[in-house]
């Protein structure tokens, strides 16, 4: 898996009108995303099986963090009329896609490359938070040292699900339906 929760694909497909669906954004996560705190606008916790920034997986609780930078992707990003849930080939497991438009591509290219260059530098793996509402959904790493470049002109990402109920309501949320 290129990144874990989180796979890039080829895909095509037609805007629609967001007016009724979750906001989507992806985020720089230890750049843009605090730790958990009291009280933030995002976040994470059951049915997610795991949440950034916690030690104890599963976590035991919903927790709360702050934004503290703007998305590199937002809904414009997105195409959500292409939302729909699908099984991981190499898993099985349940996943949602979502392709890209051409804002999408260029910013989330931009963002792995930004976060493949703060990993090097600190010899870790960063990592891009995939925001659904105010939902933490998914937090891959970028590794570094296969993409050093970040994942230029990617047009769809792939969203790991923590069941089938899951992957059906974060469809849901993204068409608006």
């Amino acid at each position: 898996m290129v990144l874990a929760g989180l796979l890039l694909l080829a895909g095509f497909g037609c805007a629609r009108d967001d007016r009724d669906s979750d906001s989507f954004a992806v985020y720089h996560l230890e750049t843009a995303i605090s730790g958990p705190v009291e009280d933030g606008e995002l976040r994470c916790g059951p049915p997610r099986p795991v949440c950034p920034f916690v030690v104890r997986q599963p976590p035991p609780r919903v927790f709360r963090y702050t934004v503290e930078e703007a998305p590199a992707v937002t809904a414009g990003g997105i195409v959500r009329s292409s939302a729909r849930s699908a099984s991981d080939p190499s898993t099985g497991a349940p996943v949602v896609i979502v392709e890209l438009t051409a804002e999408g591509r260029e910013g989330l290219g931009r963002l792995t490359r930004e976060v493949a260059r703060f990993g090097a530098r600190d010899q870790g793996w960063h990592h891009v938070a995939v925001v659904v509402g105010d939902e933490i959904v998914a937090f891959p790493e970028i590794d570094f040292d296969a993409y050093p470049d970040g994942i230029p002109d990617a047009p769809g990402i792939q969203i790991a699900a923590a069941g089938e109920a899951d992957a059906r309501d974060l469809v849901r949320r993204l068409r608006g339906g």
